[in-house]
């Protein structure tokens, strides 16, 4: 009897792994696609149409394109006119003669142009011929120089001096082309400044400055001679949450020598400077300052929360310069 029990398992064990492997129609699909009313399963690759052409077809060659019959690929010859792609700026392009060849015809295709350089390209019997061209003027982005073409040459005179330059036509032109804020000065030794302001008493004043950074302004003058010098004063404005930095700069035309000096005195009382690095000095009516060839920079510190304070300025010649044009630049 356990002969014939082993035997039992044996085939219940068989019967059971049919049913685990037998496909269930009534279960849930497969993977495989349903062709068409036929009912068939086949795999599911795309037919040749679908895809496979004209994507995936081989290129067809010069004055060809791809056909699709029937999902296969072929080829047809492109109508005859077909401007195919050539090499550009050689005054020829290619055409298809409507039987799968190229044809070159001559065309209006001239090399590239250089802008400015006052000559062109023009085709001529299938070649490219250089001309002159007055019309393709050079442009140096300078304000102070007329642009020309001259023989073939771009050339870049230099205009009048004190021709208007610059944004709004504030400034002028120099004789050696460059544009600038202050008029230029010859040998004349010409002044453009106001005067008198040779002394502290007759300083010209500039108004009213606050210490914001976009305020502030310039003025041209010369130092004719080497016992004159320039006054000027402000009131400097401490306004609230902004930072006084007192910064005077000078500007010597064609790099002469001047010195700037700055004095001032707090509206509040209680005066401190630092000439951070400049040279200590005293203003004729006793204000404390510092003088420098350049630039002068002093740290202000008055009593309390406000520096507001009057400010003086002093350009003079150390070297004893008999001429010295410059250009003053200042904020508070």
């Amino acid at each position: 009897m356990r002969g014939e029990a082993a035997a039992y398992g044996i085939i219940i064990t068989a019967l059971a792994g049919a049913c685990l492997f037998h496909d269930d129609p009534t279960g849930p699909a497969t993977d495989t696609a349903t062709s068409g009313s036929t009912g068939s399963t086949t795999d599911a690759v795309p037919t040749a149409g679908e895809d496979q052409c004209p994507n995936s077809c081989p290129a067809p060659g010069p004055c060809k394109q791809v056909t699709c019959e029937g999902g296969v690929c072929g080829v047809a010859d492109l109508p005859e006119g077909t401007v195919w792609p050539s090499t550009p700026g050689d005054c020829r392009h290619d055409v298809c003669d409507g039987q799968g060849g190229l044809e070159s015809e001559l065309a209006d295709d001239p090399p590239s142009q250089v802008a400015g350089d006052c000559r062109r390209f023009v085709c001529e019997a299938g070649d490219a011929v250089v001309m002159l061209d007055a019309s393709d003027v050079p442009d140096d982005a300078n304000d102070c120089t007329d642009d020309t073409c001259e023989d073939g040459t771009p050339t870049h005179t230099v205009k009048a001096m004190h021709t208007a330059c610059g944004p709004g036509g504030d400034q002028y032109c120099h004789t050696d082309g460059a544009c600038r804020p202050c008029k230029q000065v010859t040998d004349a030794c010409e002044d453009y400044g106001q005067e008198p302001h040779d002394n502290q008493e007759t300083a010209q004043n500039l108004g009213k400055i606050s210490d914001a950074d976009g305020d502030g302004s310039f003025v041209c003058a010369t130092i004719k001679g080497a016992n004159d010098v320039d006054w000027y004063t402000f009131a400097g404005d401490d306004a609230f949450l902004n930072y006084v930095d007192p910064v005077r700069s000078l500007v010597q035309q064609d790099g002469s020598g001047g010195r700037v000096c700055v004095y001032l005195q707090c509206d509040g009382g209680g005066t401190s400077i630092d000439c951070n690095g400049a040279a200590p000095d005293t203003a004729p009516l006793g204000q404390k300052g510092c003088c420098s060839a350049t630039t002068v920079a002093p740290k202000l510190d008055c009593d309390g929360l406000d520096d507001s304070a009057k400010v003086w300025i002093r350009v003079d010649p150390p070297d004893n310069l008999a001429c010295v044009p410059y250009q003053l630049d200042y904020h508070f």
